[in-house]
C-alpha cells in the first residue's frame, strides 16, 4: 500500500493514513475498483492498531472514496463519485498540457502503418494451431528456423523472382534489426555509409548511434544516382538504398542506374543495402529486378512484413552472402537470439497455407481502391498541385506548383484537423523541395475522401490570396 506514516508527527496516525490513501486515489495509485486489504491485514503491514485503519477506512467511506461491499471487502469508488459527495476536486501534481493540432487532428497522413481490419484471413486460425503444438525444449536458432526460412526463401523465389538459399536468410523483429546488425557486421565508427537525399530520417539516426558518416546520395526521377557517389579513399563502405519505391519521393530506380550502382559497389570494394520494404503493392506496370539477384555477393536484401501484416508482428528478414549471413547471426545470437517461437511458427503457417499471399492480393485490390479514392478526391486541384509517386506503395507525394507553400497548406490543414508531414522534414541539406507526404494505408476510403476535401479548401483557399 503506498502508506507512509510519521510517529513523530503532530498528526494522528488515522489522520496521515486517511491523507495518504486520499492522495494515492487522487494520483492513480489506487484505482477505481482497487479492493484495499482488511483493517488487520493494513493494520499488520503498518504497525498500528486494528482501530486505526477502521477509522480510517470509515471518513474515507462518507467522504465517498471508498465503499464496503458485503461480504466482499472494501473497494475504491470513482472520483466523480466523490466529487459528488462534497470532497475536494483532485489536483494534477503537475499542469496538464493542452492539446495540439495533433491530438486533436480528426485525420491523419500517417506512414508506415497498415488498414485497422488488414489482418491476414485466417490469423486466428494459425494462431490456435500454433496454440496447439507444444514448444520445443531447446533455445532456437537465432537465424531462425529452418523451415521458416525455407518457406521465406519459397516466397522470395514466387513474389520477387529472388533466388535466396535458407542459409543465406537471417530471420529478424524488422528493417531497423536488420539494418543494425548489418552496420555492426560490416563497417566500424567513423566509416562512411551512403544514404538517400531525401531519406529516412531513421536510417541516419541509426548511422550516428553507431558513430558513422551519413554521406548524401541524391536522388532524382530516376532513383538514386550512382554517378554522385564517391570514389577512391573518401568513398563510403555502405550504401542503403530504396531502388523499388524511393522513399519518400516513391520514385524507382531505373534498371541502367541499377547496373551503375552494382558496377560502384564491385568496383569500390563497398556493399549495399536493399530495404524492399514494400515492394508487394505495385499498382502500376512491371517489378524491375531486384539489386540483389543482379550481384548477390554485394547486395543485401532487407525485407519486412510490417506493410503486409502488421507493424505490431515485429518481423523481417535479409538475406546475405552465406558466410555473411553466418557472422550476422553469431552476432545476433549474443545481442537478442531469435525472434519468440510463436512468432515464427504464425508465420510459418501463413505462408506454407497460402494465406499470406491471398492477404497480399487482397489488401493489394483495397489499397488500390483508396489510392483511387485518394487521387480522385484531389482532382478539384489537379492544376494546383501533382501526384508523385502513386504507381506503387503507401504513400503518395504532393507537390504544389509554384507561388503555393507545402508548409502553410501543412499548418492550416492542421488547423482544420487534418495531420501531414511536408517533404522537408526527409531532406538534410539546404535545398528542400516543397511538398506533402500523404501515407493513405490507415484510413477507409471515406475517411481518405474527408481529408482530401480539407486539403482541397486548404489549397484552393490559398491559391486565391
Amino acid at each position: 500500500m503506498p502508506v507512509a506514516l510519521e510517529r513523530a508527527s503532530g498528526e494522528t496516525l488515522t489522520d496521515q493514513l486517511v491523507a495518504s490513501l486520499r492522495d494515492a486515489v487522487h494520483r492513480g495509485l489506487l484505482p477505481t475498483d482497487t479492493r484495499l486489504p482488511s483493517t488487520r491485514t493494513l493494520a499488520d503491514e503498518l504497525s498500528v492498531s486494528r482501530t486505526v485503519v477502521a477509522a480510517a477506512y470509515a471518513r474515507l467511506v462518507d467522504e465517498g472514496y471508498l465503499e464496503g461491499r458485503h461480504g466482499s471487502g472494501t473497494y475504491v469508488r470513482t472520483l466523480n463519485e466523490a466529487a459528488r459527495h462534497g470532497s475536494a476536486a483532485p489536483q494534477p501534481s503537475e499542469p496538464v498540457p493542452s492539446p495540439t493540432t495533433a491530438d486533436i487532428a480528426r485525420f491523419t497522413f500517417r506512414t508506415g502503418v497498415t488498414a485497422p481490419d488488414a489482418a491476414p484471413e485466417g490469423w486466428g486460425r494459425a494462431l490456435r494451431e500454433v496454440a496447439r503444438t507444444t514448444p520445443p525444449n531447446r533455445y532456437l536458432d537465432a537465424q531462425g528456423e529452418p523451415p521458416l526460412r525455407a518457406a521465406i526463401a519459397a516466397y522470395l523465389a514466387r513474389s520477387r523472382g529472388l533466388t535466396a538459399e535458407p542459409e543465406s536468410i537471417v530471420v529478424t523483429s524488422g528493417a531497423t534489426q536488420s539494418l543494425d546488425l548489418i552496420m555492426r557486421t560490416l563497417v566500424s565508427s567513423g566509416d562512411k555509409v551512403a544514404c538517400e537525399e531525401p531519406g529516412h530520417p531513421g536510417v541516419r539516426a541509426l548511422l550516428a548511434c553507431h558513430g558513422l558518416t551519413a554521406v548524401a546520395l541524391p536522388v532524382d526521377n530516376d532513383g538514386a544516382r550512382p554517378q554522385d557517389l564517391p570514389r577512391g579513399r573518401g568513398r563510403p563502405r555502405l550504401a542503403h538504398v530504396t531502388p523499388s519505391h524511393q522513399f519518400p519521393l516513391g520514385v524507382r530506380m531505373t534498371i541502367g542506374r541499377r547496373l551503375d550502382l552494382v558496377a560502384w559497389a564491385r568496383e569500390e570494394d563497398a556493399f549495399i543495402i536493399e530495404d524492399d520494404y514494400d515492394s508487394e503493392y505495385r499498382f502500376d506496370g512491371p517489378p524491375l529486378p531486384t539489386l540483389t539477384g543482379l550481384d548477390p555477393e554485394r547486395v543485401l536484401y532487407l525485407g519486412t512484413l510490417s506493410k503486409t501484416l502488421t507493424p505490431a508482428i515485429r518481423c523481417g528478414y535479409l538475406v546475405a552472402p552465406r558466410d555473411m549471413a553466418r557472422r550476422i547471426t553469431r552476432l545476433k545470437d549474443l545481442c537478442d537470439g531469435p525472434l519468440s517461437w510463436p512468432v515464427q511458427q504464425t508465420l510459418l503457417h501463413l505462408i506454407e497455407s497460402g494465406r499470406l499471399e491471398r492477404h497480399v492480393r487482397r489488401t493489394r485490390q483495397r489499397y488500390a481502391a483508396a489510392r483511387a479514392a485518394l487521387r480522385g478526391a484531389l482532382a478539384p486541384v489537379q492544376d494546383a498541385v501533382t501526384l508523385t509517386g502513386i504507381e506503387a506503395g503507401l504513400h503518395v507525394v504532393l507537390c504544389p506548383r509554384a507561388g503555393l507553400s507545402a508548409e502553410r497548406i501543412a499548418e492550416r490543414a492542421r488547423a482544420n484537423g487534418v495531420s501531414v508531414t511536408t517533404l522537408a522534414d526527409f531532406y538534410t541539406g539546404p535545398d528542400k523541395p516543397d511538398g506533402l507526404l500523404l501515407g493513405y494505408a490507415g484510413m477507409s476510403e471515406v475517411e481518405l475522401v474527408e481529408a482530401a476535401e480539407v486539403l482541397v479548401r486548404t489549397i484552393s483557399d490559398l491559391d486565391e490570396d
